[in-house]
């Protein structure tokens, strides 16, 4: 077999050409990609053995990554191969083997619009402060979302940006606004102390990659820089608009009360967005998106804890830009976007 390097290089340039979003390396099988929904084995390749998917990871791990990774049996992170391509990479594994996932960052982040997201969006991010909240399943574009309403601002206002993630996916280059970005565990010890500088510091947008440890301590952090002078973008992993002010509402109240998280939480979100891709016709995918806007209904409804009430806020205020997930689907299915029956909705 070829040098692992070349070897990789060669697999991910074949995926960037392919627009595969995602290659998958496995002991006892080949190569596989993934172009849009469906999973593609790279057949005319030889089948992966465990020295092999270990000799690839060792090429690109550092002394240190390589320690992460024997201490915690898994690790995530960005690097760029064959050239310019970036790849978030995770490395884990399964039945006592090593497993590689890389998935392709693409070098030039979309508009808005071209990633056929709800136009109210765009009030969202004129907003001076509040919460406003990303969320979906994984693989659902939430990251690639984020990074288009954060180049909007930092393309279209003098705003200073800030942006705390693990690891650092899109790279932003400042236009108009100042953008600074910080990873957890290279320039701030952890997501906590990342947030309190955050408030301590002059910023007018704060994008929040997922917190995957410790979100119970540092969610009453998030309220507090949202309820200041910034508006935060925080990114979750949950399916629909009701589960995510439950996860909210859980987490808060292992710190306080329930009547003060619930009231905590009214007074600083803005909104949220959950999203799924769905495959396109004639190739491709599109979002189907579900949106909450807080206004004064959703957010008396919240400190009350009428949870559930706000599915039918969503359902009757079309003319605001919600939107429930069902009505997404069926419309893209009126228009084209997708055929009937992509995604069942319980």
């Amino acid at each position: 077999m070829e040098i692992p390097s070349i070897f990789l290089n060669r697999i991910l340039t074949e995926s960037v050409r392919k627009n595969a979003s995602t290659v998958h390396f496995s002991v006892g099988g080949v190569p596989v990609l993934r172009i849009d929904d469906r999973l593609v084995p790279m057949d005319n390749e030889n089948i992966l053995a465990a020295e092999i998917i270990e000799k690839i990871a060792d090429s690109f791990l550092s002394d240190d990554e390589k320690k992460k990774l024997e201490g915690e049996k898994e690790i995530i992170l960005v690097k760029n191969f064959a050239g310019s391509f970036r790849f978030l990479i995770k490395i884990f594994y399964q039945k006592d083997l090593l497993s590689l996932s890389f998935r392709n960052i693409p070098a030039i982040i979309k508009n808005p619009n071209e990633l056929n997201l709800p136009k109210v969006l765009n009030s969202i991010i004129n907003l001076d402060s509040g919460l406003f909240i990303i969320a979906g399943p994984q693989l659902s574009g939430k990251t690639t979302t984020a990074a288009a309403l954060v180049e909007e601002v930092n393309k279209s206002k003098g705003k200073r940006i800030l942006t705390v993630e693990n690891p650092i996916e899109f790279l932003f280059v400042g236009k108009k606004s100042i953008i600074e970005q910080r990873q957890v565990g290279k320039d701030v010890k952890s997501f906590a102390l990342g947030i309190e500088n955050c408030i301590d510091e002059d910023a007018d947008l704060v994008y929040l990659s997922e917190l995957k440890e410790d979100f119970d301590s540092v969610l009453p952090l998030v309220l507090d820089l949202a309820s200041g002078n910034a508006l935060v973008l925080l990114e979750l992993n949950t399916e629909n608009t009701i589960r995510v002010v439950e996860k909210m509402l859980n987490s808060l109240e292992k710190k306080m009360n329930s009547e003060a998280a619930r009231y905590s939480l009214a007074d600083t979100l803005s909104g949220i967005i959950v999203q799924r891709l769905l495959p396109r016709m004639g190739g491709g995918m599109v979002p189907a998106t579900e949106v909450l806007i807080a206004n004064s209904a959703v957010k008396s409804l919240i400190r009350e804890g009428r949870i559930y009430q706000l599915e039918s806020i969503i359902q009757t205020s079309r003319k605001e830009g919600m939107i429930s997930m069902g009505k997404s689907i069926e419309e893209l299915t009126k228009t084209g976007e997708i055929k009937q029956n992509s995604l069942k909705i319980n």
